[in-house]
């Protein structure tokens, strides 16, 4: 086994005798079932379990920021649990591997869509009429030109919003106030998702059957499931082991939060490299923390050797060119020159031609098959039943792209100027789908990453109407933000757990379809009972600020800015080249493109730590020495995973903070 090819599986299991009008279908060794009452039962499963999988999300931020969120996980792992009784007492009546992954996969997509795109869509609806008094920026900036269909534009009916103390019940009363804004969110959102599913469906078999790309996240999820949760994860002694111990650590931790007289095992954050350091230039190598974050670290240990190095290297280019540059006399700031500002080195642009080139990248080595694609698509050549035809891919894809242009245009935006700016989301979004599914880091944070960079660097603003400038920013946000939950990487990946598992791609196309529109619609009625039960709060505060820098200093189209994004890109395609002719070359563009944005800073400590780890089992102990150390990591996960869902559950039973695992904490981002 060469590094990086780490199998995605665990060995496989005896499939059972066919029962009678089961309609079983076998990939691998797995029993599959297709069609019939069972899918139903898994549909109707998770719809029932998504209520609780959105209040999770909307109410414990900190458990979704990352890849493998922590509420799809633990929900799927109570109904395997719950599976267990169920199958000794009738096997024909418990659920198959088929119907869990189905109901992981639909738990992950909700998950996913209601968490960071409501915090910057429905939870902005209220903001700036309710809390924008005395601002100029909102006053003058934004309300005389947001969309009246997304967001409220005076007080009115928003009185009793701002107090808390509503119970669900008086929540549920102002839904007629509510409902047309979240229908237009939901819309909104919706078409995007739509646009991902279908640009999915097409690049389906290229990217799992013809590329065979890795998706190291997935290991977690079909472990647990493996022949309906009957699977070898659970007879390992490395596995329950690290589970323990992982368990134990976090619930110490836990007590000694709300006892602290009671000793605590520091597993997350234990220093930062940047306060060792007083004057420039190394000063400005910036926030820098050491920390291991166990559950992280032991999700890097899937990534393939490769891109595990490529991350921790060009996480350190980007600090040292940092040090380097303010040796030069330029002032670093967050995270070396990103936002709407740029400064050297330019980190955002640099990542931003990355993800570009990326994207470039994956079409030109599908080119092949995109021919095929678009011979089918003209053709309209007949595919097999349980395949999503590429003539309606294709069709959806248009229509959802169009629909956005529309809907742009009855909020007052150009129908061009929409489709363009969905467009390079879209870009985006390819790359960083094929780039989880190829390298499956912890998490793909992307920091304030999105098409208003393109505009402000390329076009400039200067002659841009303000009321164009209001009503973008405040509309596509969510397309800017930060991209911790970004609902492609999931949609794949549900396509890859059905691909392998004898789902329908007919039936988890609808799945994807269903869970975006619950998770959209869930998400944001959710948002509102939490506010009226909290109290609202101001959520839109970074969106005025923009408007008011774009609309209060114009500025020209920056060419170092450009210069910058062109070396991301060359930089790409030069790896790309090297790889290909030098087969050992070690370094991966797309370390390159995750590492030069913030994200990586939480976790290189830890991802180093992985790394050697890894490279002593694989080199002395072998492919025994590793299965080990897998099954440990997914221990560690495990045990991680329930021990947060305890001290979640507490939490949100007592509106009180309670220890994280996570990367942000309950109380402050860093607790």
């Amino acid at each position: 086994m060469s590094l990086g090819d780490e199998p995605i599986v665990g060995p496989p299991v005896r499939a059972p005798r066919p029962r009678p009008n089961c309609g079983a279908l076998t990939s691998g060794a797995t029993p599959h079932h297709s069609g019939g009452p069972l899918t139903v039962r898994a549909f109707v499963l998770s719809a029932l379990f998504a209520p609780l999988c959105v209040y999770w999300a909307r109410d414990q931020g900190v458990d979704r920021i990352f890849s493998l969120m922590i509420p799809p996980v633990v929900l799927t792992l109570l109904l395997v649990a719950l599976n267990v009784p169920l199958r000794r007492l009738s096997r024909r009546s418990a659920l198959t591997q088929t119907e869990l992954v189905l109901f992981y996969a639909m738990q992950a997509i909700i998950c996913a869509v209601a968490s960071e795109w409501i915090d910057n869509t429905v939870a902005y609806a209220h903001s700036c009429a309710l809390f924008g008094a005395g601002n100029s920026s909102v006053e003058k900036g934004i309300l005389p030109y947001a969309s009246g269909r997304l967001f409220f534009l005076d007080k009115a009916g928003l009185e009793t919003y701002t107090g808390g103390g509503k119970p669900l019940s008086y929540a549920l009363t102002q839904l007629p106030l509510w409902w047309p804004k979240i229908a237009a969110w939901t819309l909104l959102m919706g078409l995007v998702c739509l646009a991902m599913l279908c640009i999915n469906s097409l690049m389906r078999d290229q990217w799992t059957n013809r590329e065979r790309l890795s998706f190291p996240t997935l290991q977690l999820p079909i472990a647990i499931t493996q022949a309906g949760g009957a699977g070898p994860i659970w007879r390992s002694r490395w596995m329950w082991g690290a589970f323990a111990a992982m368990f134990a650590i976090d619930m110490l931790n836990g007590f000694s939060f709300l006892y602290p007289s009671i000793p605590s095992i520091n597993v997350r954050f234990m220093g930062d490299v940047g306060a060792w350091f007083t004057s420039r230039p190394w000063s400005d190598i910036g926030w820098t923390p050491i920390a291991i974050f166990p559950y992280l670290s032991a999700i890097g240990l899937f990534m393939p050797t490769d891109l595990l190095l490529s991350c921790i290297v060009f996480f350190f280019v980007r600090k040292g060119q940092q040090v380097l540059l303010s040796s030069m006399g330029y002032e670093q700031g967050y995270f070396g020159g990103g936002g709407l500002v740029p400064t050297p080195p330019y980190a955002t642009e640099q990542s931003w031609g990355a993800f570009i080139g990326l994207a470039v990248m994956a079409v030109w080595v599908a080119r092949g098959y995109l021919r095929e694609v678009w011979g089918e698509i003209r053709s309209g050549a007949p595919v097999e039943r349980r395949l999503v035809p590429h003539r309606l891919a294709f069709a959806g894809l248009v229509a959802s792209i169009f629909g956005l242009g529309a809907f742009g245009a009855l909020c007052g935006l150009p129908f061009a100027f929409v489709v363009g700016y969905s467009g390079a989301f879209l870009v985006f979004s390819v790359a960083l789908t094929k780039l989880r599914a190829q390298l499956g880091p912890p998490l793909n944070e992307v920091a304030l990453l999105g098409p208003n960079q393109l505009i402000v660097d390329f076009r400039g603003t200067h002659g841009i109407p303000d009321s164009m400038v209001a009503r973008w920013v405040t509309m596509l946000n969510f397309m800017n933000r930060i991209h911790r939950t970004h609902p492609m990487p999931h949609q794949l990946e549900s396509i890859k757990l059905a691909e392998q598992h004898g789902v329908s791609q007919r039936a988890m196309f609808t799945a994807i379809a269903v869970a975006s529109v619950l998770g959209i619609a869930m998400g944001g009625l959710c948002h509102v009972a939490i506010g009226y039960r909290l109290g609202a709060s101001n959520t839109a505060w970074d969106t005025p600020a923009i408007v008011q820098q774009l609309t209060d200093t114009p500025r020209p189209p920056n060419p170092a800015a450009i210069c910058a994004m062109t070396l991301g890109f060359a930089g790409v395609l030069a790896m790309d080249n090297l790889r290909f002719r030098m087969p050992g070359f070690l370094l991966h563009p797309a370390g390159y493109a995750l590492g030069m944005n913030f994200g990586i800073d939480y976790i290189w400590f830890g991802l180093i730590l992985v790394l050697i780890l890894k490279v002593y089992v694989q080199r002395y102990y072998g492919l025994n020495g590793y299965e080990r150390l897998r099954m440990a990591a997914l221990g560690v996960i495990l045990g991680e995973y329930v021990a947060e869902a305890i001290w979640s559950g507490l939490a949100m039973l007592t509106h009180q903070a309670t220890y994280p695992v996570s990367i942000n904490g309950r109380l402050i981002w860093n607790q």
